[in-house]
């Protein structure tokens, strides 16, 4: 998509108008529709349903909008994956620095190893679920998270209930793709699952570098990058359950 003067014109008005928050909107017909950011994130942004829907009553969507405050105009790994799953492209603007990316679907994938937290999108349920698909072929189910449901006894024991109905069961021993539910610091739920790797650190579904170690893991700490590690001494204290998907049983 080529972006003309007006375009930009009409983006950066906004991006000002919006700061410090993100702006967003929608090209339609080569022209910049703006939208309300309704989302409580200031460095995120969601498009008002109603504008949306009005936008949309225009014609069709050529591009979704957003601005990027005080950073570049790269692209961050949560709009690499709403990139992919709107199939449409994305403008990102920079603003005060002005600057603008035109990003288009290119098939991106988060990797299994360092990658971003986000919780919800990328967090230590999201990688089992990519791992899953990736190294097994097998398409687990998705649920709605809120971030820090572990702490309050309000909540249903999300992961002990939940990878019931995702179809694991309960095993004794661990063995290669199996997740071990482990509780994290002084809370209400098992909130932590990680991923039994044993002597085989690699993955098949991307490079990865050697790891040394009889007893590997695979999982995505709470606000840090995903990675393999020993399952040591500190982990085996956490373990509350070893859990196999059924058909792998």
């Amino acid at each position: 998509m080529k972006l003309t003067e007006k375009l930009k014109a009409g983006i950066l008005a906004h991006a000002e108008e919006c700061f410090p928050s993100e702006c967003c909107g929608v090209i339609i017909d080569d022209y910049y529709v703006p939208c309300r950011n309704i989302s409580s994130n200031q460095d995120q942004f969601e498009i008002h349903p109603e504008d949306l829907a009005n936008a949309e009553d225009l014609g069709q969507i050529q591009a979704y909008v957003h601005s990027h405050p005080n950073a570049t105009a790269r692209a961050s790994d949560l709009d690499m994956l709403q990139i992919e799953l709107h199939k449409k492209t994305w403008v990102i603007c920079a603003w005060p620095e002005i600057e603008f990316q035109v990003y288009e679907p290119c098939g991106y994938k988060a990797p299994l190893i360092g990658r971003n937290y986000i919780h919800g999108i990328q967090d230590c349920y999201a990688i089992v679920r990519d791992f899953y698909k990736r190294e097994l072929d097998i398409q687990l189910i998705d649920f709605e998270r809120q971030d820090r449901w572990w702490e309050s006894k309000e909540n249903k024991s999300l992961y002990m209930e939940g990878f019931g109905q995702a179809g694991f069961v309960e095993v004794d021993q661990p063995q290669y793709g199996d997740v071990l539910l482990c509780r994290v610091g002084r809370t209400e739920h098992v909130n932590h699952a990680v991923i039994w790797l044993g002597d085989n650190g690699m993955l098949k579904s991307e490079q990865t570098e050697p790891c040394i170690g009889s007893a590997l893991i695979l999982h995505h700490p709470y606000g840090r990058k995903s990675c393999r590690e020993i399952f040591g001494q500190q982990w085996q204290e956490r373990v509350a359950k070893v859990v196999r998907y059924a058909q792998n049983n």
